[in-house]
């Protein structure tokens, strides 16, 4: 299938019938394309060959499972990431096309939160990887992932969510959720910490290891700072938050 990312169509094959849920599920959120295919990610029985702009990486054996992931992310993030565009894991949720941010570690909640936001009225619009457009001194979500939102059974947001173009005003930093815990807000105004703590949603598709071979894939390291400096002088307010999750809602003013 031949897929349209950021002006680029890229062309996906996999040869591993157990693994085609995931990486055309991952893919999803694309509009398909039907120009001729100068980029490429084909998986195949005994390696990964990859093709981006003329920069070729080829994995040998077949690949891993836990890698594909990091893999797809790697090559979506190397066609769309530069000083105002960047994919970043993250979940968004929006009410009105206003939106929020979401991010935190792997398991660390940022699912469980958006859930909770959905009961209260507000759609999902990201499940898991979020393209990021700084435009006009505001950030705005171009598209979202749609894959994953039920980690027991495959899942898919519905398309038209996913393809909304989303105001961002607020980004939330899960610390840790915890039934009945204390809630408590932190709002971090200082631009380094601010470029520090969310420089880790951006660049973790290439610093993660591979275990599929022992190469690195694409650096897509290159626009993070820049792109975290300019969305760090937007007036969007970020809040580390920890506790019960119906209680921060609450004091997001959510009801």
């Amino acid at each position: 299938m031949k897929f349209s990312i950021n002006g680029t169509c890229l062309e996906v094959r996999n040869e591993i019938d157990e693994y085609n849920e995931i990486i055309f599920g991952r893919f999803s959120q694309f509009e398909l394309s039907y120009d001729k295919p100068y980029n490429f990610l084909y998986f195949k029985k005994d390696k990964v060959e990859i093709c981006l702009k003329d920069k070729c990486i080829v994995l040998n054996n077949k690949v891993i499972k836990t890698d594909i992931y990091t893999i797809i992310c790697n090559v979506i993030a190397y066609l769309i990431d530069d000083e105002k565009n960047m994919l970043m894991h993250s979940v968004v949720v929006s009410k009105d096309n206003i939106g929020k941010l979401i991010i935190g570690n792997f398991g660390q909640g940022k699912t469980t939160l958006a859930k909770t936001f959905e009961e209260k009225g507000y759609e999902i619009n990201s499940t898991d990887q979020t393209w990021l457009q700084i435009k006009d001194n505001k950030l705005y979500q171009i598209l979202g992932s749609r894959f994953g939102l039920n980690k027991e059974n495959t899942e898919l947001l519905d398309f038209y969510n996913s393809n909304k173009k989303i105001k961002i005003e607020q980004i939330i930093r899960i610390v840790g959720l915890c039934d009945e815990g204390i809630v408590t807000f932190n709002g971090n105004n200082n631009k380094y910490h601010i470029i520090k703590n969310l420089a880790q949603f951006c660049n973790w598709n290439y610093n993660l290891p591979i275990f599929t071979d022992n190469l690195y894939l694409y650096d897509t390291n290159k626009y993070v700072k820049i792109f975290l400096e300019n969305l760090s002088e937007l007036e969007i307010p970020v809040l580390d938050v920890r506790g019960d999750k119906n209680k921060i809602l609450e004091e997001l003013g959510v009801r």
